[in-house]
Order: C-alpha cells, then sequence, then structure tokens
C-alpha cells in the first residue's frame, strides 16, 4: 500500500504535495521495531504507521505492554523419597499461574480490558519457566496488573524460599493516546483522507502495539491506519485487495491534504 501510493507520486509529477518520508521497521512484533529509528534524521513532524486490520480503521490508542519470565530452580529429589525435600519447578510454575485471575485472559477479555496472557511454558522437574505478556490501556490498571505479579511471585518466594523463584519484568511500549491527542490536526486530517476515499472512519483501541506507540513517545506523532489485514497471527489470517487499494488511496489523500 506504501509502495503504491509511492509509486504512483513517481508516475504523476503534477501531484502537489510536501516533503515525505517513508520508513519500514523491522521487529514491530516484539516491541523492538524502532530500536535504531532516528526520528531525527527522518525529519517529519507527524506520521502515520500503516499497520491497522479492518476497513477504517483509525487507532490512536493502545495498550501499555510488558513482558514477563518467570524462573524457578526446583530440587529434584527420587520421587520415592521425596517428602519435605523436592520443590518441582513445573508445580511451581503452575502455582503461580494459578494466583492470576483467570477472567484476565485474553480469551475472557474485550474493548479496554487488559489481561495476562501466558505464552510459554518450559521446563522440567529441576528447573522451569513460563513467559507472559501484560497488556492494558489504563496505565493505572497495567501498574497494578505488574504489582500483582510480583505479589504472587513474593507470595511464593515465602512459601517456597529465596532463591526459588526469579521475576523479570520489562515495559515495552505504552499506550500513545496522551502523545497524540495534544496534535488534533493528525487525526482530523486521516477522517478526512478516508471520507474523501470513500471509507467510514472507525476510532477504536489497538488491542495490541504498534510501532506508532513508541515513535510518538520519541518525538512523532503517530496514529495507525488500516491496512485490510485480518486475523492476524493465526492460521486464517488473510487480506483484502479491495480494501487495500482503499488503504494505498487514504495514504494519497492524506498526503495532498498535508500539502495544502
Amino acid at each position: 500500500e506504501i509502495m503504491t501510493a509511492a509509486e504512483y507520486l513517481m508516475k504523476h509529477p503534477e501531484v502537489k504535495h510536501g516533503r515525505i518520508r517513508i520508513g519500514f521497521t523491522p521487529d514491530e512484533e516484539i516491541g523492538k521495531g524502532v530500536d535504531f529509528f532516528d526520528v531525527k534524521h527522518f525529519g517529519a513532524t507527524f506520521a502515520y504507521t500503516v499497520d491497522g486490520g479492518f476497513e477504517g480503521e483509525l487507532e490512536y490508542e493502545n495498550f501499555n505492554a510488558a513482558s514477563a519470565r518467570i524462573e524457578v530452580q526446583g530440587c529434584n529429589i527420587h520421587p520415592g523419597y521425596a517428602k519435605d525435600k523436592m520443590i518441582n519447578a513445573l508445580q511451581v510454575v503452575n502455582e503461580l499461574n494459578n494466583l492470576l485471575p483467570p477472567c484476565q485472559r485474553p480469551e475472557h477479555t474485550e474493548g479496554y480490558e487488559g489481561f495476562y496472557h501466558l505464552i510459554s511454558i518450559r521446563g522440567e522437574v529441576e528447573n522451569a519457566s513460563s513467559e507472559y505478556i501484560i497488556r492494558d490501556h489504563s496505565r493505572v490498571k497495567f501498574e497494578e496488573k505488574k504489582r500483582y505479579l510480583q505479589a504472587a511471585t513474593a507470595l511464593l518466594t515465602g512459601k517456597y524460599g529465596e532463591g526459588v523463584i526469579k521475576l523479570t519484568l520489562k515495559d515495552q511500549y505504552y499506550n500513545m493516546r496522551e502523545m497524540v491527542e495534544p496534535y488534533p490536526e493528525v487525526i482530523d486530517k486521516a477522517f478526512q483522507a478516508m471520507e474523501k476515499a470513500g471509507v467510514t472512519p472507525i476510532v477504536r483501541p489497538i488491542r495490541g502495539g504498534t510501532d506508532g506507540a513508541r515513535l510518538s513517545y520519541m518525538g512523532l506523532p503517530c496514529p495507525n491506519l488500516f491496512t485490510g489485514g485480518m486475523n492476524f497471527h493465526g492460521k486464517y489470517e488473510y487480506c483484502s485487495l479491495n480494501t487495500m487499494q482503499k488503504a494505498m488511496q487514504t495514504i494519497l489523500n492524506l498526503i495532498e491534504l498535508w500539502g495544502k
């Protein structure tokens, strides 16, 4: 969509526009897409990521995001003589997961509801680990989720002793809303560009992340536009060619609007 819009402009020099900057980022899905992005060198005042889904999606709210890794050092004893000696690392990992509220799992949440998402468990009796992603649109609830996980870890440390459980928390990105809302013209022009392309704008929070979130906190306000892709990260993922065409037209309309 971006490249087709650029191709159109190259073929139609009569289209008047201002200075345009285009960037592509790798590793967006693991939150490292803009680790080495030079905003100053990029030289733009505002930008848009083209990373949304359903036709008309316009997003400038996203999850606050953190990753969590739990490492458990167990004590493997012959099961016939294990009473009051064995610490089964797999059981401890499972016990910690059971302390987290089941209603705050992705499969039970929607809209502005956040979650703890268990993405992996590895190990054996002696050593085990689990990994989570933590998400919430509310910064207050996001911090509460992290504190709750720390409290659960502390509870099990009290039960099994120091050195058995290690928790590593790492913030990944934050909700871009507070960085974009002070610049309403960025949103207004996206509305106009979509409507001019025959698209009905749909403002909704991203139940995920986008490199635009980190870019916004790096000084480049950057809401997110639709692409036509659906069912991301699954076997039923697809993209609508008709919607891709409208996304490309929306990009061209934005270029025209900002050029006036």
